[in-house]
C-alpha cells in the first residue's frame, strides 16, 4: 500500500518536472526579437492563416532534425513557424505574399559579412550572415517572399539547410 503511494508521487513529481521544463522553454525562447516588440502576434494551432490573412502554409519542412515548434502570425500577414533544429538551434521561417514579408529590425539594419546568391532548383537565394551572429535566408517562390532568420548559427548552418527549406516550404493563397 505505501509503495502505491511512491508510485503516484513519483509521477506527480515528473508530471511537474516535465511542465516546468516546457514552461521554461516557452519563456526562454521568445516567439521574435525584442526589437519586434510593436509588433502584433497571435499564435495558432497550425500554420494556416487563411481567415486573417488569407493563406496558409501548405508545406514545410518537418524531420527529426527540423522541428516545428509554434506557428504565428505577425502583424497579420506574416506568418513565423519557430523551429528546434537538433542538436541546439533555434530558426524562423517567415513567409508572406510576395512584397509585404516583415523581417525583423535586427536582420534588416545588420550589416553582414557575407552576402551570396546561389540557385536551389531555379529559385535564388539570398544568404546573409556574420560569423557569430545573426544569419538569414531569402527567397520567393510561387508568389510568396520567405525568410530563414537564425540568431548566432553554427559554422555552415544556413547553407545545410536550405535546400530542405527552400524546396519544402510552400505557401498558397485561399
Amino acid at each position: 500500500m505505501l509503495s502505491d503511494v511512491w508510485f503516484y508521487l513519483f509521477w506527480v513529481a515528473v508530471a511537474l518536472c516535465a511542465s516546468t521544463g516546457a514552461a521554461l522553454f516557452v519563456v526562454l525562447h521568445p516567439a521574435t526579437d525584442p526589437a519586434d516588440t510593436g509588433n502584433q502576434q497571435r499564435e495558432y494551432t497550425s500554420p494556416d492563416y487563411a481567415r486573417t490573412a488569407g493563406f496558409a502554409i501548405s508545406e514545410h519542412p518537418d524531420t527529426e532534425i527540423l522541428i516545428p515548434q509554434r506557428f504565428w502570425l505577425i502583424n497579420d500577414n506574416t506568418a513565423e513557424i519557430e523551429y528546434l533544429i537538433v542538436p541546439s538551434g533555434f530558426a524562423r521561417l517567415r513567409a508572406a505574399p510576395a512584397g509585404t514579408l516583415d523581417i525583423p529590425d535586427s536582420f534588416l539594419n545588420g550589416s553582414f559579412e557575407s552576402v551570396e546568391e546561389y540557385p536551389i532548383d531555379g529559385i535564388t537565394v539570398t544568404q546573409s550572415q556574420s560569423p557569430g551572429r545573426d544569419g538569414m535566408l531569402r527567397w520567393t517562390k510561387d508568389g510568396f517572399d520567405f525568410a530563414l532568420l537564425v540568431n548566432t548559427p553554427e559554422m555552415n548552418l544556413l547553407g545545410g539547410v536550405a535546400p530542405d527549406f527552400v524546396r519544402q516550404s510552400t505557401a498558397l493563397a485561399r
